[in-house]
């Protein structure tokens, strides 16, 4: 069973990802706040990381600059999971190494399949 923390304030959003990856097996973890983001990565230790950029208190290129700098999470695979999209976007995500992204409100039978095509 492998870890997915999603960093995602949308309620809606976060409970659809996270009811598709449960009921694909996944053991999942939430946080909906971009202040908390590192601290849930160093408590549950995921093997993937779905991150909103648009968070309260910290966007989520922020977080994403911060956990490419550190060497514990550097390789940990990141999905941007956002509705904030665009050419600027996408490459900014592209420069900080995400390994993906993930309009949030694309079919969620498509998110798991990218989650477990990531992991394998």
């Amino acid at each position: 069973m492998k870890k997915v923390l999603i960093a995602e304030d949308d309620v809606f959003i976060r409970d659809i990802a996270e009811k598709k990856l449960t009921d694909a097996g996944h053991e999942v973890h939430l946080v909906d706040d971009g202040n908390r983001v590192i601290e849930m990565l160093e408590q549950v230790h995921p093997d993937i990381l779905l991150l909103d950029l648009m968070l309260p208190h910290r966007h989520g290129f922020e977080v994403l600059e911060e956990i490419r700098k550190s060497e514990r999470f550097a390789t940990l695979p990141v999905v941007i999971f956002s509705n904030e999209t665009g050419m600027v976007v996408e490459e900014k995500a592209k420069d900080l190494q995400a390994t993906y992204f993930f309009k949030a409100m694309t079919g969620t039978g498509e998110l798991v399949e990218v989650v477990e095509r990531i992991l394998a």
